[in-house]
């Protein structure tokens, strides 16, 4: 009701400022006097519009809200009489509005007539801008104002708004318009509107179309020649609609062209933008003219006559908009510059000539005073630099000049106004307001003339507009002018409408974040077809596919050179048919040309993509910013996350993982997309190590059940001098195995740099964790047998009253593989953090291994670094046992080492058999694994006696023992192990020798194929043991 309200009371606001103006006789012309006579038209054009948009059909129901309130409230005050007689009386909004502004039909038509000229210069403008594109380097660095003297302000105006102000002017100031005269100023004007389009956009979305719109008001009036009339518009209109393929696609090319040219131009040479700011505003106005033109036509309800062409989006409407955003931003970065050159030219060239032409004219003193004092300010204008940045300390205020132009505007009642009488001075006044305008802020002057906040309404098409783009792998870096127009779509907003500001600014925000988000989802897809094909060519390189090339190649090579000149040419013949049969079966695609390939193509998307969030730093939408980079980095860091999460599945090996790792961060830092990629990978590791459970957890549960399954295996060998776990045939002949290279120094490594010292300390507490359960079981079956173990032993064959020694020797033996395990762990661990640091590593070695330590123990913290880095055995800590468990298990074994010498099935093995022969010094069945067990669990026992060990270990009858060499070797582990001082090791050692010679001359009988759990679980073995 109150919008109503205030809308009855517009044509008659509107009626009273132009009664002013006749009253002081003011002249209107866009071509004299732009700063006075635009205000006017656009005030009389939006008074129209509001009025068309508020009878229209769509607020037929908003009409009927008076009515409805009378009856509610059954009050019928002089407001709610006033409105029902406005809205009965504006039925026809363009007619009766006429009818009121009937008094100020000169002034109004002539404003109106004035807009001819400027819409005729319009269409031929492009095709001058292209004329001039290749102008000398003295007219690049002349001011458009001096080199071109039809150049003024009137070019920056939008040739499409300026057509709906002056079409609804027009029809407001009576239509005057004779067609029998030729040259006939309303005829003029008709023409160059209704011959360039058929429809404009009155208020936001609301179009209208003028063909429609004056054809029905002279089917109404009652003008003799409306036939005529009438037949003329079509034939307008035919044209328009007949000329829009060729002539509009035609200018946005020539547009697109000289905005391209013109950013790359005054890129690089910035101190151009002053002196040719006139030729960019001129620039900006007819792009988003021809922008604004396309989008409602394309929006518009269809003619059957129309050309489709016209409104095909090509890449030239994308590069508008991406060049003009470009133009606008090259003005803020050098709005210093500008404003430098607008001082300069306000004081010398734009006021030398103005003094002079004034005392031409016969001014009153009162307009001479007033146009001496804004020179007089204009020379005190200054530019001044402090800590915030440049200021400008400006005295004109912005309506002096207002005052200046609308009184020289004034005509007399015997002559015309000096505007008229003197064009030149016209001109140089409103170039002396321009620059005034530029000067206080020349952003919101190119963003006004360049107002792209349309598109807002015409959202659709606007995305449109963007789902297009990326149909052209070429410019996919204009992209980022999508969310920076976003930038205008707040200027639609009005203080008087409150209401509309969380809608517009919440779906402004939420479009700038599609866009942006798209962009990335785009790179990152690029990104990941790149990374894809350079993985796959550098699968191509790696030694098991490059290594039979190599060979063959080496293979010719020593044919070659052991061979005769004639058998080099019978070879080279062979070879020649070798290769021919092998491109018959295989043949090989040669290069022709460049982008043929899919990593070539996808290339030149990716790299514009990755332009387009580096050109911009931050947009900003109302208060919020925002970073199109940070958008590229989310998306880059999930799918890096992702792709590394893709790596790490089982039963892919470590080395492998590595390997794709590594290729993968090769082919990110060949893009090299403006970030520090190690940096992010890293993090990204990091925090999969540190956060991600799931994935971490899953592989090295599964690795280590993996090894645990292997190395239950009795033909399990860990082999010392390799460094790795190895597969043994029963008859001790060497095998290749998946554990051999699970356990190979190279994954032990590879498993370091992926999961990190989180990851191996995890798996090593799991294994400690088993570690310790296994040795809870060993000490257990120990106390058992400890009443026997304490008693005075003089019997060889106390071992037979020993309870559960099968299970015995074989968890030592699990226990031993598995701190054997641990140890390859640590040790690669420990190989990459020397490579890695390998100073840090040293200085922390030296810590632990000090004197002063080995005193008073090394301290917690060095401690924690030291096991991080894998100098010590972290994560398999057990609860250290009492002395007297320790000494009871050495007490065991001892016992238990006849029964060990008597085994078919621990020969020891130096070597292994056949003709490959490696190096093992292990038992057959890995006995030797269970004096890792005793070595492991007695470390932090120093005061064990291995008198009895030494004495059980001599005594063995070396003849008729089956295995009394590894019964000895076993002992000898052990106890060499701690560095037992006070043993004789002389006499061990020739014992040692002796036994090993003894045993190689005399055991000449075949190996024992069989297991020892089989042997253990024997008659045989079961009837020796007493209850």
């Amino acid at each position: 009701m109150d919008t109503l309200l205030q809308i009855a009371e517009l044509p008659a606001t509107v009626t009273g400022l132009l009664k002013k103006m006749v009253d002081q006789r003011i002249h209107l012309d866009l071509n004299l006097n732009q700063t006075l006579t635009l205000p006017v038209m656009k005030m009389v054009a939006n008074t129209t519009s509001l009025l068309i948009i508020t009878f229209s059909s769509n607020m037929a129901k908003a009409l009927m809200i008076p009515d409805i309130y009378s009856k509610l409230t059954d009050q019928a005050d002089e407001e709610l009489r006033n409105l029902g007689t406005f809205l009965k009386r504006f039925a026809h909004p363009i007619e009766e509005l006429a009818n009121m502004l009937g008094p100020f039909s000169s002034l109004l038509s002539q404003a109106a007539f004035s807009a001819t000229k400027i819409l005729e210069r319009a269409e031929g403008q492009a095709t001058n801008q292209m004329q001039n594109l290749l102008i000398s380097q003295e007219g690049l660095q002349t001011p458009d104002e001096i080199y071109n003297n039809n150049a003024g302000v009137r070019d920056i105006l939008d040739p499409f708004q300026l057509a709906r102000w002056a079409f609804l002017t027009f029809l407001v100031s009576g239509m005057p318009w004779e067609l029998k005269n030729k040259d006939d100023m309303g005829t003029k004007l008709l023409r160059a509107i209704l011959s360039n389009g058929w429809l404009t956009n009155l208020f936001r979305d609301h179009m209208l179309n003028y063909q429609t719109t004056i054809t029905e008001i002279l089917k109404r009036g009652k003008d003799k020649g409306k036939a005529k009339k009438i037949a003329e518009i079509k034939k307008w209109e035919e044209v328009a609609l007949n000329s829009a393929a060729n002539t509009r696609k035609n200018k946005r090319l020539m547009l697109a062209l000289l905005l391209e040219d013109y950013c790359t131009l005054f890129e690089d040479q910035q101190i151009l933008i002053g002196p040719r700011i006139l030729m960019i505003l001129t620039l900006l106005a007819h792009a988003t003219s021809e922008i604004n033109w396309l989008v409602v036509h394309q929006n518009g309800v269809r003619k059957k006559k129309e050309n489709e062409s016209s409104l095909y989006t090509g890449q030239e409407t994308i590069t508008i908009l991406y060049y003009l955003t470009k133009m606008r931003d090259l003005i803020k970065n050098n709005e210093c510059i500008i404003k430098a050159y607008f001082i300069e030219a306000l004081k010398l060239e734009d006021t030398k000539d103005v003094e002079e032409m004034l005392e031409q004219l016969d001014l009153s003193k009162e307009d001479s005073s007033l146009v001496k004092k804004v020179l007089d300010n204009i020379q005190k204008i200054e530019l001044t630099e402090n800590e915030d940045g440049v200021k400008v300390e400006n005295p004109i205020h912005r309506y002096d000049m207002g005052r200046v132009i609308t009184a020289l505007s004034s005509q007399t009642q015997s002559s015309s106004s000096p505007m008229q009488m003197s064009p030149k001075l016209t001109r140089q006044l409103e170039i002396i307001c321009m620059h005034i305008q530029l000067l206080q802020d020349p952003i919101k002057m190119s963003r006004r003339i360049s107002n792209l906040s349309f598109l807002y309404f015409y959202r659709d098409t606007f995305e449109d507009y963007f789902d297009h783009l990326f149909q052209m792998p070429y410019s996919l870096s204009y992209s980022i002018a999508f969310p920076m127009i976003c930038q205008d779509f707040t200027s639609a907003l009005n203080r008087i409408c409150p209401e509309e500001y969380d809608v517009l600014i919440s779906e402004t925000h939420g479009l700038a974040n599609s866009f942006l988000d798209k962009m990335a989802e785009k790179t990152i897809e690029q990104i990941e077809t790149y990374c894809n094909e350079y993985t796959l060519l550098a699968k191509d390189l790696v030694p098991s596919k490059v290594a039979r090339i190599f060979s063959e190649r080496e293979q010719e090579y020593k044919k070659k050179s052991e061979t005769s000149e004639s058998e080099i040419v019978e070879l080279e013949d062979q070879e020649v048919k070798k290769k021919r049969r092998k491109t018959i079966v295989h043949p090989s695609t040669l290069r022709k040309n460049l982008f043929e390939s899919k990593i070539e193509n996808v290339t030149i998307g990716m790299k514009e993509l990755l332009k387009a969030f580096y050109s911009r730093n931050s947009i900003t939408i109302a208060s919020y910013k925002f970073f199109p980079e940070a958008f590229f980095l989310e998306k880059l860091t999930d799918k890096i996350t992702e792709k590394i999460k893709g790596f790490v599945h089982f039963p892919i090996i470590p080395s492998q993982i590595l390997l794709n790792l590594s290729s993968y961060h090769t082919a990110l830092l060949h893009i090299d997309p403006g970030l520090d990629i190690s940096t992010l990978v890293k993090e990204v590791m990091y925090d999969l190590r540190a956060n991600d459970d799931i994935v971490t957890h899953t592989y090295l549960t599964k690795y280590k059940e993996t090894l645990f399954t292997a190395l239950g295996s009795p033909h399990c060998y860990y082999n010392e001098s390799m460094s790795c776990f190895m597969a043994m045939t029963p008859k001790m002949e060497t095998q290749s195995d998946m554990i051999e290279l699970l356990t190979s120094p190279d994954e032990m490594e590879a498993l370091s740099a992926i999961f990190g010292v989180e990851g191996l300390s995890w798996l090593t507490s799991q294994i400690g964790e088993n570690i310790t359960t296994s040795v809870a079981k060993l000490l257990h079956i120990v106390k058992d047998n400890s009443n026997l173990l304490n008693e005075p032993r003089d019997k060889d064959d106390t071992w037979k009253h020993l309870a559960n020694i099968p299970e015995f020797i074989l968890t030592a033996i699990d226990i031993g593989k598995k701190v054997s395990l641990v140890k390859l762990l640590d040790q690669g661990h420990e190989n990459v953090t020397k490579n890695r640091v390998e100073y840090l590593s040293g200085v922390i070695d030296m810590m632990v291994n000090s004197e002063m330590s080995n005193l008073l123990g090394v301290p917690d913290t060095i401690e924690k670094i030291a096991s991080a880095m894998g100098s010590k055995q972290a994560g398999i800590e057990i609860e250290r046992n009492d002395g007297g468990s320790s000494q009871l298990l050495v007490s065991m074994v001892s016992t238990l080492l006849p029964f060990l010498a008597n085994l078919a099935t621990s020969r020891f093995f130096p070597t292994s058999t056949g003709n490959n022969f490696v190096l093992l010094d292990v038992h057959q069945n890995s006995l030797n694994s269970l004096a890792d067990a005793v070595m492991y669990i007695t470390s932090s026992s120093s005061t064990l006696d291995y008198q009895q060990l030494v004495r059980n270990a001599l005594s063995l009858p070396l003849e008729s023992h089956k295995n009394s060499m590894g019964a000895i070797v076993l002992a000898h582990s052990i106890i060499s192990a701690g560095g037992k001082n006070d043993i004789p090791y002389c006499v061990f050692q020739s014992a040692l020798f002796q036994s090993a010679m003894l045993q190689s001359s005399i055991d000449k009988k075949d190996l024992h194929s069989g297991t020892i759990v089989h042997e253990l679980n024997s008659r045989k073995i079961t009837k020796l043991f007493k209850k």
